[in-house]
């Protein structure tokens, strides 16, 4: 609502980026489809776009890049769209540089991206935070891994990290002396 306000007082200031879609004889948008989404509510039935000539997979890295520098992104949203963009062959260098994030925030964020999936999930559900979530990646097992973040939002979530980090300490040097 704030944004259609916005487009109702001063109209569209920055231009939308589509690509002409030849099956359908119209454009897809590619940058700016929550203003073209305001800009409906707001009345307005002409916008000014900017009409780039792009590979599927440029339209792809384009739009999960535009959606990864908004600020209302969940750590879950940020963490599969880092996936994704690795998905189109992107390095983490180059993911930082077409998101603005910095390549640590991309190399953590796409660490953590290596947890199981579905406990990953309720955790973040639960809350859990980015230090949270870097602490289980250090944990070597996938089952350890899976077995503390289901422990996420309970009173055990610290002794089950803390334990689970001292049982593979425990193996490392076991391992070592045999």
């Amino acid at each position: 609502t704030e944004l259609t306000e916005s487009i109702r007082q001063h109209g569209i200031m920055q231009n939308l980026t589509v690509i002409p879609d030849l099956k359908k004889c119209k454009y897809l948008v590619v940058i700016g489809n929550r203003r073209l989404e305001a800009a409906k509510l707001a009345g307005l039935v002409e916008l000014p776009c900017r009409i780039a000539d792009m590979s599927e997979t440029e339209v792809l890295q384009t739009m999960i890049a535009e959606n990864m520098q908004r600020t209302d992104l969940t750590v879950m949203d940020q963490i599969n769209g880092i996936g994704k963009m690795q998905q189109l062959g992107m390095t983490l260098p180059e993911i930082a540089k077409g998101t603005g994030l910095s390549e640590t925030t991309v190399r953590r964020r796409a660490t953590i991206g290596t947890l199981p999936k579905k406990q990953l999930e309720k955790a973040c559900e639960k809350g859990a935070s980015l230090l949270d979530l870097l602490e289980v990646t250090k944990l070597e097992d996938p089952a350890d891994q899976e077995k503390v973040l289901e422990s996420f939002g309970t009173n055990n979530f610290s002794y089950s990290i803390a334990n689970a980090v001292r049982s593979q300490n425990i193996k490392k040097w076991r391992d070592e002396l045999l």
